[in-house]
């Protein structure tokens, strides 16, 4: 495989095109370049390799990382994002400038100024304190992957990213005799709703929180099939014309799903 590889970067002549212009041809020598369908894995192992190094070089935690007395992992990886999770700052603090040195020696590069250190914790109820307070706490709007940690602002922040979709939208939700309803709810399934759906399977959400998901969720179908104040219809049979369901109910089987995924994961993952 190595010298498979090897051969594939090897003598890999590339140009560059900026309009309908073109540069000289030139070797490129360093990876694989851009948009090559191995570079994904290779790097993938590249830092499967930089990440198991570093665990070396880490006297306080086991390897593979998880806490003994927890048994709760103390690293998750994604893609290019690492995150380093423990209960004590001074050893998180620790590892960030041997990750820095590890991880160079392995051709990648950490910015250090954009590494966020983040502390989970729930404020105790106190009146003199008014800067943090319960449920406003400042890890809550903190984003990884793309969604906020917190599940109720997160989920109130896709309702208003769900809000804008819909409204680019506009000029098709007003062609409704011209466009068949079913078109126009997969228009909406697939610009709309996949926004506002957007890694729901980590929502711990509570029934209040979920009420203004679908209530986001009807207010958008009600104004794809014109159905405007004081004209009214239930909701059960607004799902019905529409021929779908409500988002609670969906977040609730994208979590079954997740959690049938993890458990059908092998056992040392």
């Amino acid at each position: 495989d190595i010298r498979l590889v090897r051969f594939l970067l090897s003598n890999t002549l590339i140009k560059i095109r900026i309009y309908k212009t073109y540069s000289v041809v030139f070797e490129t020598t360093l990876g694989s370049f851009q948009g090559d369908s191995l570079s994904g894995c290779l790097f993938t192992l590249v830092l499967a390799g930089a990440l198991n190094h570093l665990r070396t070089l880490i006297p306080f935690r086991s390897n593979p990382p998880f806490n003994v007395m927890t048994s709760m992992p103390e690293e998750d990886e994604y893609s290019d994002d690492t995150d380093f999770l423990g209960e004590e700052l001074i050893q998180l603090e620790f590892i960030l400038p041997v990750a820095a040195k590890v991880f160079k020696e392995w051709s990648l590069n950490i910015n250090e100024a954009k590494t966020e250190f983040i502390h989970f914790y729930y404020t105790e109820p106190d009146k003199d304190n008014k800067e943090v307070v319960l449920d406003d706490e400042p890890w809550r709007k903190s984003k990884l992957l793309g969604s906020y940690m917190c599940s109720s602002y997160d989920i109130q922040q896709k309702c208003i990213l769900g809000n804008l979709a819909f409204s680019n939208f506009n000029d098709v939700w007003l062609q409704g005799k011209r466009i068949s309803l079913p078109r126009l709810i997969n228009v909406y399934e697939a610009m709309v709703v996949s926004v506002i759906m957007y890694n729901c399977s980590s929502w711990a959400a509570t029934k209040d929180t979920l009420k203004k998901l679908d209530v986001c969720h009807r207010k958008h179908l009600r104004k794809i099939i014109n159905v405007k104040w004081p004209q009214t219809i239930s909701n059960d049979k607004l799902y019905e014309i529409c021929n779908t369901k409500c988002l609670s109910e969906r977040v609730r089987l994208a979590r079954w799903k997740m959690l049938g995924h993890i458990l059908r994961s092998p056992d040392n993952t």
